[in-house]
């Protein structure tokens, strides 16, 4: 008994920390009560019609400018223009080798025997398509009265003597294409192929189809093949293709092998590039 008594005794202290202790608790308690007591105001919201408008107008401007689509000519819808369309990767496969033929559609529902789409396609995006007004319009007169769509030809012109203006003739051609063209036309000191055009970046296999009613390539006046197995180091050079590194495998590899019998042993040399062996044919020859 005495040993618990011992318990509750303390100096004055000690008193007066639990004191102030307990008053702070009850201070707290009270405190609590009186805020939980308290009547709780209704959340009044202000009048947000006017903010509420405006975000409505950028929302369908924003969709407005996402679905709209322009006219425009199905016959040149590229890959990433169909997956924008809602086209499959067969539906626009059908219509790129069906162009690469030569020919073009001029209706919608030509359109759907060649690429084969749903009704529900057609339905939905036929009205934005826009084909020239000779097809649209064929009773109309496009040159002189007495001149028929036979007579209408296309006279063909040297890429290489070609302005930037001439370029953007064609239909797909714009500034940007035709000055890479150009710029492609001065590296290799002028198109002895117009194969070589393909490779300009950008330039599409319809486009390319357009250029070639428009272009050709005369050959250049004296020009001749190199002969692989008898050419100088600098005449391997001149070869827009070639570096140093390739002509100088060239000619260690043709030194090997007693010159090149085949092409395929061309290829076979370090860093030889393999993907323009076409285009390098156009410059040189193993005979």
């Amino acid at each position: 008994m005495k040993n618990f008594k011992s318990l509750f005794a303390f100096d004055r202290k000690q008193q007066r920390g639990i004191f102030v202790l307990m008053l702070l608790l009850i201070v707290v308690l009270a405190g609590f009560f009186y805020v939980k007591k308290m009547p709780k105001e209704a959340l009044i919201l202000k009048d947000t019609a006017a903010y509420q408008s405006k975000v409505d107008a950028l929302v369908a401007a924003q969709q407005r400018k996402k679905d709209t689509i322009y006219p425009f000519n199905p016959n040149y819808i590229t890959d990433y223009r169909g997956y924008q369309l809602g086209l499959n990767v067969e539906e626009i496969d059908r219509l790129h080798r069906f162009r690469e033929s030569g020919t073009f559609i001029n209706s919608k529902n030509e359109f759907q025997q060649v690429t084969q789409v749903s009704d529900q396609w057609l339905d939905s995006i036929a009205p934005y398509f826009k084909f020239p007004d000779w097809v649209t319009n064929p009773k109309r007169s496009y040159a002189n009265e007495n001149t028929t769509a036979k007579d209408r030809k296309v006279v063909a012109k040297d890429i290489n003597v070609a302005s930037q203006e001439e370029l953007q003739k064609v239909y797909g051609i714009g500034p940007a294409l035709s000055s890479r063209i150009l710029q492609e036309r001065e590296r290799l000191k002028g198109f002895i192929d117009l194969s070589q055009v393909r490779g300009v970046y950008g330039l599409t296999d319809s486009t390319m189809m357009q250029l070639k009613k428009y272009f050709h390539v005369t050959p250049r006046s004296g020009f001749l093949k190199i002969a692989l197995n008898t050419a100088t180091e600098e005449e391997l050079l001149s070869i827009p293709y070639f570096d140093d590194y390739v002509v100088e495998k060239l000619v260690e590899q043709r030194t090997l092998r007693d010159g090149f019998k085949s092409w395929d042993k061309v290829m076979l040399t370090s860093r030889f590039p393999k993907e323009k062996l076409a285009l390098i044919q156009l410059y040189l020859t193993l005979d």
